[in-house]
Formats: structure tokens, C-alpha cells, sequence
């Protein structure tokens, strides 16, 4: 959970850190060996998504986003 920020515009991306290690696992060609995901939900492709794919307006009212995960 966030608080006190301002109204704007925003993105989140998360992922879910399966042995605890603080940071994305990747393969030998650079593709996630964990879940991970962003806010819009953008399609999975090479590459991490753009800002314009994910981006979403902070209305300063309480928002929830959900994300789902890739894996």
C-alpha cells in the first residue's frame, strides 16, 4: 500500500521474488525465470513493457490496481 501521494500519472510493475534473492532471476537469454507484472496488465512480449502501455491516472481518491502475474 502507498499513501500520500499525489494526484498524477503513474505505472507499477512488480514481481514476485520466489527464492528471496532482492532482484528479477533471468535465464541465459534474458527472459524472467519469475512471475512478474505491471499495472494494465500489457501482453507478454520480448522486452519489458512501455510506460504508454502501463501508465494510469493517480486520481488522489483511493485506487486498487490488480496485477497479474507472468510466469
Amino acid at each position: 500500500m502507498f499513501t500520500d501521494l499525489p494526484v498524477g500519472v503513474y505505472a507499477v510493475s512488480v514481481f514476485h521474488d520466489e527464492n528471496m534473492n532482492e532482484k528479477l532471476d533471468k535465464n541465459f537469454v534474458g527472459a524472467p525465470k519469475e512471475g512478474y507484472g505491471a499495472s494494465n496488465n500489457p501482453k507478454k512480449k520480448m522486452g519489458p513493457p512501455h510506460f504508454e502501455e502501463t501508465k494510469f491516472q493517480l486520481s488522489g481518491t483511493e485506487q486498487s490496481l490488480e496485477i497479474k502475474l507472468l510466469y
